[in-house]
């Protein structure tokens, strides 16, 4: 039982660490233990690679490196990639940057957790096998994971580099595990004073540079999920285009439902999210003339809006959409803002949109000096009609948008 707690008690005291570092939007605690679970079942297909693997490598000073960085490193780092990618990933809870690192430590430590539990139960002396291996080996998948998740949580907002990123995590984290696993396994094989060096120098030295890295970039992603739940967000805007296609579709998928649930039933919100925002869709829009623009905070992508002109010195908002998380801090008047400065020196005189009757967003855009011109009733197809207030705001005033940064949760108009 002694032996068991020593196995077991270094990954859930790293899974616990992880957790309260955690602390600005917390994940879910069964989503994190599915990823432990997960982690317990990858070690299954690894170790039996890994086991396999041996009848095909030498115990030469070539094998050895080839083996620990191709069949022990790469292979449990992908083993360790696959949930993280294929479950993490997706979960509607994974809604920041350092959910990457949470996931991909809770996955790892339940990857070293098993192994741990091998190795201490079937060693000569349990105890100092642990104990050992409680300050190197479980601390070292720790490190290779949090190198990994990094990046996982980086891809998880950016569609258009997510394969570079979550490729440049994996090898980074085989790169540091093979190079760990070279120089503890080429201690068996060279002479004992160059293998203490090179244990020391060696498997020691990346195992640090390895922490001192993880430990930076947990700093970094914590330092961004602080900003991002700040009461002041850091906004940014940019231009779209169509590799941003993959991200307005999540965006939309995540914002439109909601916003329209209390006002359409759940028919139309399919019909028109289909019509509207299939791939084919907002390509059509981009070539006619809609400017899309991704709204960032802190360098997560929180939003978007698309905008045009529609006849000579009007330009028309045809959508903003902000996810729920982010809305009543100024976001949507920041975004509105910025098209105004945009449309202007083009010669804009009037900013347009279409916002649905029953939308209590409304006041909103009363706010920002919008004021309701007509109706309109537009037939979509499907026997389905958007019943719209037609606003306006007149662009040729010097006045400022007023400085109540309060937004409602439905603030979305659609065109």
């Amino acid at each position: 039982m002694l032996l068991l707690g020593l196995a077991i008690a270094p990954g859930l005291a790293i899974c616990l660490y992880i957790f309260y570092r955690d602390k600005y939007n917390r994940e879910p605690a069964l989503t994190l233990l599915m990823s432990f679970v997960w982690g317990l079942l990858v070690t299954i297909p690894a170790v039996t690679i890994e086991m396999l693997a041996k009848d095909i490598t030498s115990e030469t000073v070539t094998g050895i490196i080839i083996s620990s960085f191709f069949f022990i490193a790469l292979v449990e780092e992908f083993c360790k990639f696959l949930p993280l990618r294929y479950y993490a990933l997706s979960r509607k809870s994974f809604d920041e940057p350092l959910d990457g690192i949470v996931h991909a430590v809770m996955i790892g430590m339940g990857f070293a957790t098993l192994e741990n539990i091998g190795y201490v139960l079937t060693a000569t002396d349990g105890i100092q096998t642990g104990m050992l291996r409680m300050f190197t080996s479980v601390p070292g998948h720790a490190t290779f994971a949090v190198i990994m998740g990094y990046y996982a949580g980086k891809a998880k907002f950016d569609f258009i580099h997510r394969k570079a990123l979550l490729l440049k995590g994996v090898l980074l984290a085989t790169f540091f595990h093979g190079v760990y696993d070279s120089c503890l396994f080429l201690t068996k094989v060279l002479p004992e004073t160059i293998s203490s060096l090179l244990l020391v120098l060696g498997a020691l030295s990346s195992l640090i540079t390895a922490l001192v890295l993880s430990i930076r970039l947990i700093r970094t992603h914590r330092g961004t999920s602080q900003n991002y739940y700040n009461a002041t967000p850091v906004l940014t805007i940019r231009h779209g285009s169509e590799k941003d296609i993959p991200l307005i579709r999540s965006l939309a998928q995540q914002i439109w439902p909601k916003t329209y649930a209390a006002i359409l039933d759940q028919k139309q919100i399919d019909y028109m999210m289909k019509m509207m925002y299939s791939v084919n869709a907002i390509r059509e829009q981009m070539r006619k003339d809609h400017q899309f623009i991704i709204v960032y905070n802190t360098g997560i992508p929180v939003g978007f809006a698309a905008y045009g002109e529609v006849e000579p010195g009007i330009y028309k908002l045809h959508k903003i959409y902000v996810l729920p998380s982010q809305q009543g801090k100024g976001t949507g008047k920041f975004v509105i803002e910025q098209i105004i400065s945009d449309v202007k020196p083009k010669g804009a005189a009037v900013l347009r949109l279409n916002v649905n009757r029953y939308n209590k967003a409304r006041s909103f855009y009363e706010k920002l000096g919008f004021v309701v011109e007509r109706t309109e009733d537009i037939d979509i197809g499907g026997g389905y009609f958007m019943n719209d207030y037609v606003m306006e705001k007149k662009l040729n005033s010097t006045e400022v948008l007023s400085n109540d940064n309060s937004e409602l949760e439905l603030l979305n108009p659609e065109s």
